[in-house]
């Protein structure tokens, strides 16, 4: 019976693998010969007609030529790209520009065959200027070690790339010394009197500015560097200073060795408060609620003490929010590691949360049934990853599109949208957002709270 059994098993197992060479007469199979490429075109169906000399890098070809099928490798001068058999026929052969700059440029297609044969087709690969994207810390010191990153940043022997700081309306830009460089990230010294400003990446491809500003003031929110008020300071351009309830916060220019990053920063956490995933932790709540109990929040104008943080921008500003970051510097001690929950970032109307009124927890929280108003948050939630996360007694420089401010207390999507009437009260604080991870004593060393355009 058992030999029945598998003579019958093997018996399914032929008949199955001779459907399956029958259902797939197309199937990808190397062939013999060289290929011959007649033209190229984009992908894009609506540009079917151009015909193509030269693309930029990341762009999607369609190949049309002779026995493609032969052809077992591609490059585009010395960088490998990727060959999806699915889209490979005798005639057609889609195919991507590798995303990577090439070292020894050929302006040529190398096709490499079954039998290891080289064909080569010329075509010029269009290497675009760099790409600046962010800085690791953008209050990085003079005389200290910065690292900006981004794309394309190619250091050609013959036109070798350089470092730049622009300032505002600076006529002699003023040269950085680079000290490393690869596709994609740059590492080099900020030179003393390096002015605020946007940075300059020249290479032999191009050059172009940072999409930040270094030391960036614009939408400040507060650096704490103003006067004492009440135990709390306030933001050195305006009236903007931590107001509400039961503050912990300390204030300091240096935290066990580590110097701030622009001054004056704030401290929350003492190193022996325990922190977890969704047990409220008072001691690490700081709020910056507008009003100061005269009733009506938005007549307070700026550098006057609880100035909703609208009045202290250009009007208009925060029209659109979508096209706004929000930014801040943080240390978190090498000692003092973060492992639970998410850090909560909440923009709040003056009429949901204001120094003037004692409901202001509604706005925290998200169901109806704790009084919540499902408020859209952002969240920050660095540790996740890995399971627990400092920043090695240093400095960085956190970004979170306004944009992705569409969570709830407790990490799902919320449903009131941040807009621009929301920008007169602020909270951050580490809490719930669904990120329980492991109990912790952190401590956050933060400054610049800040909300930028994205350009």
């Amino acid at each position: 019976m058992k030999n029945y059994l598998i003579i019958a098993l093997v018996s399914v197992m032929t008949v199955f693998a001779v459907t399956s060479c029958k259902d797939q007469p197309n199937a990808f199979e190397l062939t013999d010969g060289v290929p011959t490429i007649k033209y190229i075109r984009p992908q894009n169906v609506t540009q079917k007609d151009s015909l193509l000399t030269e693309a930029s890098l990341g762009s999607g070809l369609t190949i049309v030529g002779e026995n493609l099928t032969s052809i077992k490798e591609l490059y585009f001068n010395d960088k490998k790209a990727v060959l999806n058999t699915s889209y490979i026929t005798s005639n057609t052969m889609l195919v991507t520009i590798p995303n990577a700059i090439p070292k020894n440029i050929t302006d040529q297609i190398i096709m490499i065959t079954k039998s290891d044969a080289k064909v080569t087709y010329p075509f010029h690969v269009v290497v675009p200027g760099p790409q600046v994207s962010a800085m690791k810390n953008e209050y990085a010191a003079p005389g200290s070690l910065a690292i900006i990153t981004g794309l394309y940043f190619e250091n050609n022997a013959n036109d070798p790339l350089t470092v730049s700081f622009m300032g505002e309306g600076s006529t002699a830009p003023l040269p950085a010394e680079v000290k490393s460089v690869t596709d994609n990230e740059i590492q080099f010294i900020v030179p003393e009197g390096a002015p605020a400003g946007r940075i300059m990446v020249h290479t032999v491809f191009g050059e172009s500015l940072s999409r930040f500003v270094y030391k960036d003031t614009r939408g400040i929110i507060t650096d704490f560097d103003g006067a004492e008020d009440g135990g709390q300071f306030l933001c050195s351009e305006s009236g903007v200073k931590p107001q509400g309830w039961n503050i912990s916060a300390q204030y300091a220019t240096e935290f066990e060795g580590i110097p701030g990053v622009s001054g004056r920063f704030v401290i929350m956490g003492d190193g022996a408060s325990e922190l977890t995933g969704d047990a409220w932790a008072e001691n690490f709540k700081l709020p910056f609620w507008c009003g100061n109990w005269n009733g009506d929040p938005m007549s307070i104008t700026k550098e006057e003490v609880g100035v909703p943080l609208r009045n202290t921008q250009e009007k208009g500003y925060y029209a659109d929010p979508s096209s706004m970051s929000f930014k801040f510097e943080i240390c978190i001690p090498k000692n003092n590691p973060w492992s639970a929950a998410a850090m909560q970032i909440l923009f709040v109307n003056n009429q949901q949360c204001a120094n003037d009124s004692w409901q202001n927890n509604k706005y925290i929280h998200t169901s109806a049934e704790e009084g919540g108003l499902d408020l859209c948050r952002g969240l920050w939630i660095p540790w996740q990853a890995t399971g627990s996360f400092d920043t090695n007694d240093e400095w960085i420089t956190v970004t979170i599109p306004i944009s992705d401010f569409i969570y709830n207390a407790d990490g799902t999507k919320g449903s009131v949208k941040i807009s621009e009437e929301s920008f007169d009260s602020f909270i951050i604080w580490p809490w719930n957002g669904g990120a329980m991870g492991t109990a912790c004593k952190p401590v956050f060393l933060m400054d610049n709270f800040r909300v930028v355009p994205n350009l």
